[in-house]
């Protein structure tokens, strides 16, 4: 509900569903917090998967990570599926399998991405990244290693980007595609990178 809180919890177990599928929480609503908690199951749902949290409305997310596996179709995330909120301090490690806008540890940000990082591969469709699939907010002070399969809108760091910025980040895992392939950014067409760099 608005402002839960969720605190010093975790879940080990495989989750199964279809919209908003998290290891640990579903969605977070409005002003609800989830801190210093984790997941290690494997997560599969369609819409809006994440190893932690499926969707994070407006929520803050802090000191969290995920380890299991990611499986999806559309908006699929190691940690968090759909983020329109804040997301620090956390990381996800496992591989992360989708469609569209797949991230290693967001599928699909409107929000603030701010101290992260994912080490999984990362397999997908279109806009598929090592940290984030679809970006259109802000990402700062965050890293990529795993590799990225996909077909278009192909980035080691952010598949896509549209209006959001990418800040004093990096990515160093292969990148292999078809169509908009890019070390960092598969395809940027309104966003700003600075600072940040591929290997």
């Amino acid at each position: 509900s608005a402002g839960g809180t969720v605190t010093n919890c975790y879940a080990t177990g495989a989750v199964t569903g279809d919209y908003y599928v998290g290891g640990l929480v579903g969605v977070v609503g409005y002003g609800g917090t989830v801190t210093n908690c984790y997941a290690t199951g494997a997560v599969t749902g369609d819409n809006s998967v994440g190893g932690l949290v499926g969707l994070n409305i407006s929520g803050t997310i802090t000191n969290c990570y995920a380890t299991g596996a990611v499986t999806g179709n559309v908006f699929v995330g190691g940690l968090v599926g759909v983020n329109y909120g804040t997301v620090t301090n956390c990381y996800a490690t496992g591989a992360v399998t989708g469609d569209v806008d797949v991230g290693g540890l967001v599928g699909y940000n409107y929000g603030t991405v701010t101290n992260c990082y994912a080490t999984g591969a990362v397999t997908g469709g279109i806009c598929v990244g090592g940290l984030v699939g679809y970006n259109y907010g802000t990402v700062t002070n965050c890293y990529a290693t795993g590799a990225v399969t996909g077909s278009d809108n192909l980035g080691g760091l952010v598949g896509r980007m549209g209006s959001g910025t990418v800040t004093n980040c990096y990515a160093t895992g292969a990148v292999t595609g078809t169509y908009s392939v890019g070390g960092l950014v598969g395809y940027n067409f309104g966003g700003t990178v600075t600072a940040s760099y591929y290997d």
